[in-house]
């Protein structure tokens, strides 16, 4: 039998010659047989050409070109004229890159599991450009591609692989046809992973848990509601529910089938925002009507928004100079701007309504650039906390000078009321103001409750001679909280990357499973960071490490925060403190009591602050009392 395929056929947008070809390929070849053909599927406004699986052998992703590289059009290397008269580099390979690295970072839960299985774990999705009318010769000039993994097939390459009698070489068509089985399919990783990508590509109920959505107040129904024509900002406490009515505006109008853009600033809030509207969606009305959720909602962070841009409109994005530090954005949002001075913006690039979180975190020419994507037939509307601006950008949002020509109106709205954080928690976080003679507005308490005993607050003052004195001291505090919940339900939150690293080596030696966001080489290497903030997800079971700066957003029954130095590093057992910058430590404090939220069942939670800052002894008085435990070894 021939492959199954799943046709995606759009009368406004023909099927090329080429793409025709391959089709008929897949279903005629009896080489297929066990595949799955995804004809350009969409997933959070990506669309590659094909998308090919099987649970046995792989995952196969097809960008087809019907170019004519003779044409004075195509420059060797990847470079292709515009309807402007400008070259702009255009390498295809660049493009099926990015929809490998991103299905398999962002929208993939077991590909958590596999890349801890297999350092070569993203060799399990194989790309190919396919030129239907190049030579192979000059196919692979143009791309450049004689040091790419990516496959290059032309015409001839087709042929020969749709013959079932033909020997295949891994080195020209890939490792999945090749094979009778993957490396990568023992104790059925690989299984898990195209089943999960099937139901992705097939916009299934893949990760539905049967949650009640939130039920919001009258003032967050309000906010939530849509409002057509409007663009608006509107700042709110910690615990306000900002999130939350980012998720319920975002399905309602989903549900009535407009295209929405969820953006945060940092990866890891993302995957919260992802099950948040999930969650929020609630079962629907209809069979099928959650497939809405990934047909109309994508959800990213800014940065990885500006790529995908790119690669739709197919230019090149360098992944080689993702710092994502000063410049980098603008080096990409200059050459989108460039491009779209000449060129039409692809159609399911254009949204309804675009919804920020975070809003603090971003910057006004970006609300400038996102507009270019706005259809002006909903909404563009940021949520943002003064308190939480970490990465100094500043209260841009609030500057008349800075928001010019965005088209906000009056003054910006203002949630005041917590609904998540528990009374004592607001108290503490008055007192530690109080106590620092700190600035911040008063977080208001939408309703008192009564307190309960398993509602803790600790403080403890170490000087630990000895870096395993130190993280025997964060053990002893992690197993009293491991005594009475599970691991999902503790966070562990660091103001420094060489303290957070060394916490999840001692950790998993211990046997304990982390998702975490450090270089745990120390080296601080932003790629070995991205590596482990894509794996960073809610329901892995798994006990979270995190600097405090990557949990904005997030939430959690319990908090365990080691506040030392952010300059804070080790030599063998040698513990070298720096000087804190006050700022980050009070900006730590705030961050980490604020993401507290007592447990759904019962209200239980707990905060603990390990202080190794003598300066800051004297915030212990605010804090309950200690409580005692025999260390375990």
């Amino acid at each position: 039998m021939p492959a199954t395929i799943i046709e995606n056929f759009n009368p406004n947008d023909p099927r090329t010659e080429g793409e025709k070809y391959l089709l008929e390929m897949f279903r005629t070849s009896t080489r297929f047989e066990g595949w799955t053909v995804f004809e350009q599927p969409h997933i959070n406004s990506m669309k590659p050409d094909f998308v090919l699986t099987n649970p046995q052998k792989g995952i196969l992703i097809i960008e087809v070109k019907d170019w004519n590289l003779n044409s004075e059009v195509y420059n060797r290397n990847g470079y292709i004229r515009g309807t402007d008269g400008n070259y702009y580099k255009s390498n295809p390979i660049n493009q099926v890159e990015y929809y490998k690295k991103n299905i398999l970072h962002y929208q993939l839960l077991s590909s958590v599991n596999l890349s801890e299985r297999f350092s070569r774990y993203f060799s399990c999705i194989e790309t190919i450009v396919y030129f239907h009318y190049a030579t192979k010769h000059a196919a692979m000039n143009y791309c450049n591609a004689f040091d790419s993994h990516t496959k290059v097939w032309t015409k001839i390459d087709i042929d020969y692989i749709g013959n079932s009698e033909n020997r295949l070489n891994h080195n020209e068509h890939t490792y999945a046809l090749s094979r009778n089985y993957s490396s990568f399919s023992q104790n059925g990783l690989l299984e898990n992973l195209v089943s999960e990508l099937n139901l992705q590509l097939q916009h299934a109920d893949y990760n539905y848990e049967r949650r009640q959505p939130f039920t919001l107040t009258s003032d967050q129904k309000k906010l939530a509601s849509l409002s057509p024509g409007s663009i608006r900002r509107w700042s709110g406490v910690a615990g306000s529910g900002k999130s939350i009515i980012i998720a319920e505006k975002a399905t309602q109008a989903a549900k009535i089938d407009k295209q929405v853009l969820i953006l945060s600033f940092n990866i890891t809030l993302r995957h919260y925002l992802r099950d948040l509207c999930s969650q929020q969606f609630g079962p629907g009305k209809y069979q099928g009507e959650r497939k809405k959720l990934k047909s109309h909602i994508t959800i990213s962070h800014f940065h990885d928004f500006l790529k995908l841009l790119l690669t739709e409109h197919q230019l090149e994005v360098n992944f080689d100079d993702e710092n994502e530090n000063e410049g980098y954005e603008i080096t990409l949002m200059k050459a989108a701007n460039d491009y779209f001075q000449s060129h039409a913006i692809k159609p399911h690039l254009k949204f309804d309504y675009i919804l920020i979180d975070e809003g603090q975190d971003f910057k006004a020419d970006w609300i400038r650039f996102l507009k270019n994507f706005f259809t002006d037939r909903g909404e563009l509307f940021i949520v943002y906390d003064k308190a939480q601006n970490l990465y100094g950008h500043g209260v841009w949002i609030e500057d008349s000078e800075q928001i010019k020509d965005i088209g906000f109106r009056g003054k910006p709205g203002h949630l005041k009321y917590t609904h998540r954080l528990p009374n004592k928690i607001v108290q503490k976080i008055a007192l530690v103001r109080q106590k620092l003679q700190l600035d911040g507005e008063d977080i208001l308490l939408a309703k008192q409750e009564q307190e309960s005993f398993f509602q803790k607050t600790f403080w403890h003052n170490y000087r630990p001679h000895t870096r395993l004195e130190k993280l025997q001291q964060i053990e002893q505090h992690l197993r009293h909280l491991y005594g009475s919940n599970q691991l999902e339900d503790i966070t562990i939150l660091t103001t420094n990357e060489n303290t957070g690293a060394e916490i999840v080596k001692y950790v998993n030696n211990l046997g304990a499973e982390t998702s975490h966001v450090y270089d745990l080489n120390r080296q601080q290497d932003r790629e070995r960071r991205r590596v482990e903030k894509w794996k960073f997800q809610g329901g892995t079971g798994r006990l979270k490490v995190s600097s405090y700066h990557s949990f904005k957003g997030w939430q959690t029954p319990n908090v365990l925060l080691i506040l030392d130095s952010p300059t804070t590093n080790y030599n063998g057992e040698q513990i070298i403190m720096g000087n804190p910058p006050l700022e980050a430590v009070q900006n730590a404090l705030f961050i980490s009591m604020s993401r507290v939220k007592g447990r759904a069942d019962n209200g239980e939670y707990t905060f603990t602050c390990l202080n190794y800052l003598p300066e800051y002894d004297h915030l212990s008085s605010i804090f309950d009392g200690h409580f005692e435990v025999e260390l375990p070894f």
